[in-house]
């Protein structure tokens, strides 16, 4: 089984950790964080390098390796690949019963239908949707509603590699990287989001100070 996470991690916050973490115990399984190197025009390019980005996630790898491990097949790419085009490479790499899990958020799985290619998106992967206790799937477009729906179990088969959408409940951490980055470069305090090494690591190596 995999269990993807991607993001630009720039840099990991204490969000993205309690999510890996929270799914990694909901599936008992590892999560893998998948760094991406390309964003969409609308988004700033990471300010940190890869390698520095990198760094901080196995930073964050190695204190909860029972849970996290890296995925690094799309870093070779510098520019923006939807999600379509990477679950498609992974699943090309992989054998053809190998489950695949993607996690995505209540806000973005309510809007996946203006995803690339998004209808067969479900036939590449499973997804687990991390949603709020609250939240109200009704914000569903109907199309998306009438796919979706037969999809969705309460319990996972792991021997189905793709097709399966879970929801689990998880309040988010409210924080971003961009906050993250500002304050760093506002000399405003930020530690609060961070783990403890990252912050370090950031301090250490001056990072996002010349945003």
């Amino acid at each position: 089984m995999k269990i993807l996470l991607g993001g630009t991690f720039d840099p990991v916050h204490i969000g993205h950790i309690a999510l890996a973490r929270h799914v990694s115990d909901h599936l008992q399984a590892k999560v893998s964080l998948m760094p991406l190197n390309g964003v969409p025009d609308y988004k700033a390019p990471p300010t940190a390098t890869l390698s520095q980005r990198l760094e901080m996630l196995q930073i964050i790898c190695d204190k909860y390796p029972s849970q996290l491990d890296l995925e690094l097949s799309e870093t070779h790419l510098t520019e923006y690949s939807p999600s379509y085009f990477t679950l498609k490479r992974l699943r090309a790499t992989m054998p053809e019963n190998e489950v695949i899990f993607f996690i995505v958020g209540g806000d973005s799985f309510i809007s996946i239908d203006s995803w690339h290619h998004w209808q067969e998106l479900f036939t590449l992967s499973n997804f687990i949707v991390a949603m709020r206790p609250e939240y109200d799937l009704n914000k569903m477009t109907d199309e998306l509603t009438t796919i979706v729906q037969p999809l969705i179990v309460n319990q996972i088969d792991d021997c189905k590699p793709y097709g399966q959408i879970i929801f689990t409940d998880f309040t988010p951490i409210e924080v971003s990287s961009t906050a993250i980055r500002q304050a760093c470069h506002n000399n405003d305090k930020f530690s609060q989001w961070l783990e403890p090494e990252t912050y370090q690591y950031i301090i250490q190596h001056k990072l996002y100070k010349g945003i």
